[in-house]
């Protein structure tokens, strides 16, 4: 099954979270995020009275902040979840021996 190194996939969710964030913050600041959100809620049949706030730097910051150390968190669990399950899954395999 192959070993996956936590700190690895924690960077990878941390860099992939808080870059879809950030997309999304640049969004904001360039003041579409209204339309985006309008769009989106109408392409899946959702009526809902949600307003954008205006753009924030430091509530921006945080945003980027949180998504990241939970995207490298969710990414460090999910390795160790990995490779611990891949050791009992390689126990409970046969030896070549075995199967000869």
């Amino acid at each position: 099954m192959g070993h996956v190194d936590p700190n690895r996939l924690g960077i990878v969710l941390a860099v992939v979270l808080s870059g879809w964030h950030a997309v999304w913050e640049g969004l904001v600041a360039a003041g579409v995020a209204q339309r985006v959100v309008d769009f989106v809620y109408r392409l899946h049949s959702v009526k809902a009275e949600m307003v954008i706030g205006p753009f924030d730097a430091g509530r921006a910051g945080l945003l980027l902040l949180l998504t990241a150390g939970l995207g490298y968190a969710a990414g460090a669990v999910a390795a160790l979840l990995w490779n611990c399950l891949g050791a009992v899954c390689e126990r409970g395999k046969p030896t070549s021996a075995a199967r000869a």
